[in-house]
């Protein structure tokens, strides 16, 4: 009997342990979670067209100071995102590489579901071998490996996030680049916990924009493994888009900025530009860009 008894709690510590520590650490959850929800819901405009420029480089710490330590491999990328769906809770995103020539048509096409418990799709076309490859997890219960385009962004890092997958605790409220953010921490939950390489969360919200202006994400030992940071943040006709986004892996010692150089929001978009179609049919995608293009500044 007490055998068993030892066995039952060995099982529920092994199974639960995350939770467990969690809960020491909660404070305010319902608030967090509220938070949480405006920064995953915010409006960030229905049809969005960007040309992004992707630089990744090496770094090594000097007098207390990120420096570069490598050349800094660049992409110049295009990039198309809609909101679909009956009441446009779906999102459908997709990236084309134009420069280096060696990469360009590379594309990569994800589709996020706003129901609860739905993973993104994703798929990458590798032009060279006419090749349409779909991005998946090892098993069921893993998180999705690779980078995106050779950056320190990996497929899951750019997943959509729901609400439910994380317990959230409210830490504080700090200023950073002079405004005023929401500091949250999500754990995620025992269900969901076999599915991402992350063991905890941490973001600062800005109370303004509700975009994370600062991400850290740690491991399941709780190691700081990557801090992502936005910046220059812009409003255009009410929606709030930072311009800058910085991706510092500790782990890699290798940082990824993404710097957006035109942007055009809520233009017409169809969503047959987004699709299948458009990763692998370069013909049909240009004759349809050039008309987007011309919208952007």
């Amino acid at each position: 009997m007490y055998l068993t008894i030892y066995i039952i709690l060995f099982v529920l510590l092994i199974t639960g342990n995350d939770d467990i520590i969690a809960q020491d650490r909660i404070n305010e959850p319902e608030k967090a979670r509220e938070i949480a929800s405006l920064m995953i819901d915010r409006d960030d405009g229905r049809k969005v067209y960007t040309q992004v420029q992707l630089v990744t480089c090496q770094f090594r710490i000097k007098n207390g100071v990120r420096v570069r330590s490598s050349n800094p491999v660049k992409k110049s990328i295009e990039t198309l995102r809609i909101d679909v769906g009956k009441d446009l809770e779906d999102t459908i995103s997709l990236g084309i590489i134009n420069d280096p020539p060696a990469e360009k048509n590379m594309a990569f096409l994800q589709k996020d579901y706003d129901e609860e418990g739905k993973v993104s799709d994703q798929w990458m076309y590798f032009p060279a071998m006419k090749k349409l490859k779909r991005i998946v997890s090892q098993s069921e219960n893993s998180p999705r490996d690779g980078s995106v385009f050779g950056s320190e962004i990996s497929y899951e890092d750019i997943e959509k996030t729901h609400v439910s997958n994380y317990t959230y605790s409210y830490e504080d409220s700090e200023e950073i680049d002079k405004r005023l953010c929401d500091k949250i921490a999500a754990y995620p939950t025992a269900k969901y916990h076999q599915k991402t390489s992350y063991g905890k969360e941490i973001f600062w919200i800005d109370q303004e924009t509700r975009i994370a202006i600062k991400r850290e994400m740690y491991d399941k030992r709780d190691r700081l493994v990557k801090t992502f940071y936005c910046r220059d943040i812009v409003n255009i006709d009410g929606v709030f888009l930072n311009k800058v986004r910085v991706v510092i892996n500790h782990d890699t010692k290798r940082m990824t900025m993404e710097k957006i150089l035109m942007l055009a929001v809520n233009i017409p978009i169809e969503q047959e530009l987004v699709g299948l179609r458009a990763l692998k049919d370069t013909s049909y995608r240009e004759s349809k860009l050039r008309v987007i293009r011309s919208l952007a500044k």
